[in-house]
């Protein structure tokens, strides 16, 4: 399969590089973090982003890329849209009439975090700029009807060129809250569930197993790795003052069983590739 791969020089997009180029033809791109073997791409530019879609003879485009710290989006929702949104229409526009399908990774911050779990049939109420943004893709490739959106919860692991989760936890001291809640999921695993997943239409959610709150995340990768970092419990509002963030965000299917793996089982790998 050929495949485009937005994002690639990204954290999430980055773990999916590693998986799939080792089975498929993938083109991946970046956008300031220059990766050798990755093509340029700013998303705002409209002609490229349509030529290299439309005209790449792709049988998939997977579009891992956008503006994605919250804060970020909040304080520029018009950066965010740009990078969010547009793209998505561009893309569609470029795609029209070839066989060529869009698979968006979306975000559970469509959701408020007021139910104790989420699937597929539930409805959308985002509380931040990030979940709007989000949520309007969604819906500009759902009324397509032909393509994927995959919601995916907050992912922890380690990714080759921007490992951005683990760097988190570079510092003496990482404050992890204990008020926000996730099913987080484990990188190495969500590439195995796209290529189960992707010839479906319409949205699915892909989370973990586990049901914890950021500060037992963080707690637990801390002792698995023995990172030489304090984990500090801190409430949300106290390190994101100006930015809401959804309290319980629980990702479930309606429409498939496949889940991300436990924490011990993904912390054991997490530990082993470190020391591999």
């Amino acid at each position: 399969m050929r495949i485009l791969l937005l994002g690639a020089s990204g954290f999430v997009g980055g773990g999916l590089w590693t998986a799939l180029a080792d089975r498929h033809e993938v083109v991946g791109t970046f956008a300031t973090r220059r990766v050798p073997g990755l093509v340029p791409l700013d998303l705002r530019d409209e002609r490229a982003l349509a030529l290299l879609a439309g005209e790449g003879g792709f049988d998939l485009v997977v579009h891992a890329a956008g503006l994605v710290p919250l804060e970020a989006a909040e304080s520029d929702p018009v950066l965010a849209h740009a990078l969010n949104v547009r793209p998505v229409e561009v893309l569609l526009d470029s795609l029209r009439g070839s066989a060529a399908k869009l698979l968006l990774l979306s975000s559970d911050n469509v959701f408020d975090g007021t139910r104790p779990r989420y699937t597929e049939d539930d409805p959308r109420s985002p509380v931040n700029v990030y979940g709007r943004t989000k949520a309007a893709a969604e819906d500009l490739l759902l009324a397509d009807g032909t393509h994927l959106v995959v919601r995916i919860p907050l992912v922890f692991g380690r990714s080759p060129w921007a490992d951005t989760f683990l760097a988190r936890m570079a510092g003496p001291r990482t404050a992890a809250q204990t008020d926000l809640v996730c099913a987080p999921l484990y990188l190495p695993s969500l590439a195995p569930a796209l290529t189960r997943l992707w010839d479906r239409t319409g949205v699915v959610h892909y989370g973990g197993r586990e049901v914890v709150t950021r500060f037992e995340l963080m707690s637990r990768v801390q002792r698995a790795l023995g990172l030489p970092t304090r984990v500090v419990p801190v409430r949300d509002r106290e390190i994101h003052p100006d930015c809401r963030r959804p309290p319980r965000l629980v990702l479930r299917s309606a429409r498939h069983s496949l889940e991300g793996p436990d924490l011990d089982s993904a912390l054991a790998h997490l530990a082993a590739d470190a020391t591999g």
